[in-house]
């Protein structure tokens, strides 16, 4: 039986529209000479999760060091909502290695579970707070640089419980009815509007989980109530007993990062133009945590 050389890191990242990717394998160290390689790039709507074929090409690449490295890159349509990634499939056999079998090669609409790598997708729930990005010019495309990243933000949003006016759909609610995917990785920046004894964290997860979310990102609060304090210990209770039912929960502490930061209202919690860009700084950096996980427990 032969064996594959082993696939070191697949990496694909998004920006505007374009798309790039980065695969390395590595080979025996003796290996030397050149690997000839078909390549497909892919994209799609979020939506549809059939992702076709937009750009396709075949080239050689030199082996280094025992390390094979192929880039390449493509266009694709604008959009936040489009995703995709790329199929990769060297011929190893041309300097006396095994065979890489890639499923998605053919010219058919793909899985997106199938493609070598894929660019990272994710929801990010907000209430007023998050809600920043609305009226923050760049905070939206800041947060999302390299990503596929889908926002629903709504000012008075409650994780749970009937909002306050001007009455937008609870987190849950949304996470129940959006259509489509969620995505990889959900983001979670609701609470200000909350009391604990209705913050239900495993309840949320549950669903989620149902939703095929493979990580999620919950974002503390700034502890300026003590019900914000004492919702930031439900989230790192639900942390400590490891998430639902292998759903982890990765805790994002923005109390930790805004401190004496000159990024809030009067009332210390919503946020100016320069917590904006504080926040999505902040959230672009933990779903490139929550993609590290992913790629570390991808499935094979």
């Amino acid at each position: 039986m032969t064996v594959a050389p082993p696939l070191v890191s697949a990496e694909v990242a998004r920006s505007g529209t374009r798309m790039s990717v980065t695969v390395r394998y590595r080979l025996d160290g003796a290996a030397i000479g050149t690997v000839p390689t078909a390549w497909r790039a892919v994209a799609g709507s979020r939506e549809a999760r059939r992702l076709g074929t937009v750009a396709h090409g075949v080239k050689p690449v030199v082996v280094s060091r025992g390390v094979y490295e192929f880039t390449a890159r493509a266009r694709i349509g604008a959009g936040t909502d489009r995703s995709g990634g790329f199929c990769v499939a060297p011929d190893f056999t041309a300097i006396g290695q095994p065979a890489v079998e890639v499923a998605c090669m053919g010219g058919a609409p793909v899985p997106r579970r199938e493609l070598t790598a894929y660019v990272p997708e994710a929801t990010v729930f907000g209430d007023s707070v998050g809600a920043t990005f609305d009226w923050v010019p760049g905070t939206r495309e800041a947060a999302a640089t390299g990503l596929s990243v889908w926002y629903d933000l709504r000012a008075c949003r409650r994780l749970i419980a009937a909002p306050c006016p001007p009455g937008p759909p609870s987190m849950l609610s949304s996470v129940r009815s959006l259509p489509g995917s969620l995505g990889d990785i959900v983001v979670i920046n609701v609470g200000y509007n909350d009391w604990a004894a209705t913050y239900d964290v495993g309840r949320v997860m549950r669903a989620l989980r149902a939703r095929g979310v493979k990580r999620v990102v919950w974002v503390t609060l700034r502890e300026t109530q003590t019900s914000y304090r004492q919702i930031n210990q439900r989230i790192r209770s639900a942390e400590h007993r490891g998430g639902v039912e292998g759903l982890g929960i990765q805790v994002a502490d923005w109390g930790a990062t805004s401190r004496g930061r000159a990024w809030f209202g009067a009332d210390q919690v919503h946020l100016n133009g320069a917590g904006g860009r504080g926040l999505a700084a902040f959230t672009r950096r933990e779903i490139r945590e929550a993609v590290a996980w992913l790629g570390d427990h991808r499935e094979s």
